[in-house]
């Protein structure tokens, strides 16, 4: 950032204060979920990290070959070859995320990566494919990585994820029930670590329990702490549940910062199926942090 033309003032405040660079992710799990000031700060924060990495990887025209140059206040790149001068836009990459469920049972099935801390559990997710719709890549991605069979698809509300690799920074979440036709799990191991099926109650306790507004204290302190020097910005902020409790569950779902959360805990207290689900509005939308 350039402040060589704001004037000293500006400059001296900003050395007077202890500032540190923190990795995007590490905010998101520290910051208070409720505070719409907060939120909305970390969605500008979303919105220039998408930015910065799509200028790195949109270097070069497509076409031709000659250099892009910035356009727009950097919103997109024109190819600076007089004879070609395509336009290029930043990339927005669709993610269909899906909590699968067995209305017959009053289960829902739930998977784990092996990044994932120990015991995290979370819905299927997965790319579109070009040329498919959105509720075929929901049927697709399950089948591919679960071996279940979905029929119904229903929208629930979407979510911007710029959390993710530089390769593919800024991700649209777009969640969804998907009502199961089959049963079986047939987990795809080069996708999955495991898949299961678990009860309502089951996922009802790893809500209550999980502690996760004690976990955003705990991991803001530990951001205050980097700023500070002490904490090492390495260390997986989101690992900290359950830590003053005494008690572990068997199971962890992830915070309220994500979509995930939102569906899983849509279904687990019985917002599956009195219609809002099926009419999405501004105010479901809204409810999910936009980072």
């Amino acid at each position: 950032m350039d402040v060589s033309e704001c004037g000293s003032g500006l400059v001296k405040n900003l050395g007077d204060r202890q500032l540190c660079f923190v990795e995007l992710r590490s905010l998101m799990v520290a910051s208070d979920w409720a505070d719409s000031r907060v939120m909305g700060e970390l969605a500008v924060a979303g919105h220039a990290r998408s930015l910065i990495e799509w200028h790195g990887v949109s270097r070069f025209c497509g076409v031709c070959g000659s250099r892009n140059v910035p356009t727009d206040a950097g919103k997109r790149k024109q190819c600076s070859n007089a004879l070609c001068k395509k336009k290029v836009y930043p990339r927005v990459d669709p993610v269909v995320i899906m909590l699968v469920i067995d209305k017959e049972n009053d289960r829902a099935l739930l998977s784990r990566q092996s990044r994932f801390v120990p015991r995290m559990w979370s819905c299927l997710a997965g790319f579109m494919e070009p040329g498919e719709s959105l509720e075929e890549a929901v049927r697709r991605e399950t089948l591919e990585e679960t071996g279940i069979e979905v029929g119904e698809v229903v929208y629930h509300s979407s979510q911007p994820w710029p959390v993710g690799p530089s390769s593919m920074p800024c991700q649209l979440m777009v969640g969804f029930f998907a009502y199961a036709k089959s049963f079986d799990v047939e987990v795809d191991k080069e996708e999955l670590e495991d898949a299961q099926w678990y009860s309502r109650e089951d996922v009802k306790k790893a809500l209550t329990y999980a502690e996760y507004y004690k976990s955003q204290k705990t991991n803001a302190a530990k951001v205050d702490q980097m700023c500070k020097g002490v904490e090492n910005q390495q260390q997986n902020s989101s690992a900290s549940y359950n830590v003053e409790s005494g008690e572990l569950t068997t199971m962890l779902v992830p915070g309220p910062y994500a979509i995930a959360h939102h569906l899983i805990s849509s279904w687990a207290n019985n917002k599956v199926g009195s219609g809002n689900e099926t009419q999405p509005n501004q105010k479901q939308t809204a409810s999910l942090p936009k980072l």
